[in-house]
């Protein structure tokens, strides 16, 4: 009788176990193809670019098709226009402007009949007097750091965003900096490693090069990178819910057009 007992108890634990067991089917809606335009008009000499494509499904690949046969204009409020060329798919380049600090550019983009537009406006320069290296230490792990030497002016606001390249390679992480604390002051605004990057190629050695881009970029599009920065950080704890960071550009396309100078400067790690 008491192994009947054992068996009985044993039978009524495994149905209200197995009764409560829920199976939970989780939908996942695909959201439409959204335009992506990423445009930079510079002060430098050089191609200017406007990049266009389109978002696919997170379930698809990560590889965003090219938008072709778009029309693509910029003006500035000095009554100048240039016509953008398609190069390569989804790829338009002028060769003709050569940007300048306090004008407006106003970028137009027709595809397929709707039409997108942004304005930006290129910053005074602000020019790096040198890089320096400094060795931080994370854990029980050192890696070197490179840090930008300048003089903020005085009384107007700037914003800073650096491109870090190592022997050629762009790093991923996204750098950007106001003046809010350093307003009028010599400065110095420290790249910080990824410590969560384990590709060795972004590790500083003796021998690479280390090449700086830095931009004075308008507010907009500071705002666009640091809302970027922030999410790939995840935010304060790690809460920060993703989303698109916010956008210049009208008509419910994503990406940026920025309007921003350009200075390169490189250090060779001893």
């Amino acid at each position: 009788m008491k192994s009947l007992f054992y068996l009985v108890v044993f039978f009524i634990i495994a149905v209200a176990v197995t009764s409560c067991e829920k199976v939970i089917d989780v939908k996942t809606d695909t959201s439409p193809s959204q335009l992506v335009i990423e445009g930079n008009i510079t002060n430098i000499r050089q191609q200017q670019t406007i990049k266009i494509s389109r978002t696919v499904d997170y379930t698809n690949p990560n590889v965003y098709p090219a938008v072709r046969g778009a029309l693509v204009n910029v003006k500035d409020n000095a009554g100048n226009s240039w016509n953008f060329t398609e190069e390569t798919p989804g790829v338009y380049r002028s060769v003709s402007i050569l940007g300048r600090p306090g004008r407006t550019y106003t970028l137009t983009v027709n595809v397929e009949n709707n039409v997108y537009t942004a304005s930006s406006t290129m910053p005074a320069q602000v020019r790096a007097d040198s890089i320096t290296l400094t060795d931080i230490t994370f854990g029980s792990r050192t890696r070197k750091l490179v840090a930008v030497h300048y003089t903020d002016p005085k009384g107007v606001p700037n914003y800073y965003r650096y491109i870090l390249r190592i022997n050629g390679r762009q790093t991923n992480r996204v750098y950007v900096y106001d003046d809010r604390l350093k307003d009028g002051n010599l400065s110095k605004n420290e790249l910080y490693p990824d410590t969560e990057d384990d590709d060795e190629r972004n590790e500083l050695k003796r021998g690479d090069v280390a090449e700086v881009e830095m931009q004075n970029i308008d507010k907009n599009i500071f705002n666009y990178w640091f809302t970027l920065r922030q999410q790939s950080r995840g935010g304060p704890g790690g809460g920060t819910t993703p989303g698109n960071p916010p956008s210049n550009i009208n008509n419910g396309a994503l990406g940026y057009f920025s309007a921003h100078t350009h200075q390169a400067i490189s250090i060779t790690v001893p």
